[in-house]
């Protein structure tokens, strides 16, 4: 009997040690207390000594701040209005802010862009069929003419070249078999369109304006003299991308030159073949995921 007892108090004993054991050290509301802190003046349940942190008045906030500031620019970003490129797209032209890339035509290019590279240096040569220079007296015999290009795509669909180009064709007067070396530049300021886009095979259109310089044969005195006329090129062409920094280029154009000095209007036709350099691009990106991206 005595051993049963004995027992049952080392029961209640260890049993009330445990209890002990895994009470809270704290109530709840001294938990709330001890991370909240004391409730100040401004909380509005701080006579209650309760707490705000689940009381929806918590989460109120002043008033509302725009990032942007109130800027009419900003807020009218879509308003309708006049736009450089309105104009343009009424007479049948694309631009990139309407069309994309390009418009699925002639191999459009996806991991590259002609963009990326945006200049270019190139040369080229050809034939050129010559015009009179002074109807039924002076003429000028065909030739080759060859020059250097500067451009620079400044849109999928448009771009800017500056073109210097020079001949050698034989002048000679009708009333006499004899002829002389004569000489012919062109030297001109191109817009350039390019109806597909970005694509490997791009056709073009262009015009420009710029200054043609001819030799011509005075009748008179026999002598020849160097005229300057206004050029205004026109014509089209076609380019193809064979490597991000080579691309080639064959084109038709009319030199015309508006006549001036007892030059006629010429109508001078070069069939010429070019090589393009491409330049511009950026350099390579050292980003730590993926070191080996290059830009094309």
């Amino acid at each position: 009997m005595l051993l049963a007892v004995t027992v049952a108090a080392v029961h209640l004993s260890s049993g009330a040690a445990r209890a002990e054991e895994f009470a809270p050290a704290a109530s709840a509301d001294e938990l709330m207390a001890r991370f909240d802190g004391q409730p100040t003046s401004a909380d509005p349940l701080a006579e209650s000594g309760s707490t705000n942190l689940l009381d929806p008045a918590a989460a109120s906030f002043d008033g509302w701040q725009p990032i942007l500031g109130n800027d009419s620019e900003c807020l009218d970003w879509d308003a309708s209005g006049w736009r450089p490129m309105d104009r343009v797209r009424q007479f049948g032209f694309r631009h990139s802010s309407t069309h994309g890339r390009h418009v699925g035509r002639g191999l459009p290019l996806e991991r590259s862009s002609w963009l990326n590279r945006p200049l270019h240096v190139d040369w080229f040569a050809g034939p050129l069929l010559s015009d009179q220079l002074v109807a039924g007296t002076v003429g000028q015999s065909n030739d080759v003419l060859a020059g250097l290009r500067l451009g620079w795509d400044f849109d999928y669909y448009w771009g800017l070249d500056w073109r210097f180009g020079w001949s050698s064709p034989l002048l000679d007067q009708n009333v006499t078999s004899d002829q002389i070396e004569g000489s012919y530049f062109v030297s001109d300021i191109d817009i350039v369109y390019y109806p597909w886009g970005d694509s490997k095979v791009r056709p073009y259109l262009l015009a420009g304006m710029g200054l043609a310089q001819v030799e011509t044969l005075r009748p008179a005195t026999g002598q020849t003299e160097d005229v300057t006329l206004l050029g205004m090129p026109f014509g089209g062409g076609i380019r193809f991308l064979q490597t991000p920094w080579l691309s080639w280029r064959l084109e038709i154009l009319d030199n015309l030159a508006w006549g001036n000095d007892g030059v006629r209007t010429l109508n001078n036709f070069s069939f010429t073949a070019g090589m393009e350099i491409r330049l511009g691009a950026k350099s390579n990106s050292y980003w730590p995921w993926r070191s080996s991206r290059r830009s094309w």
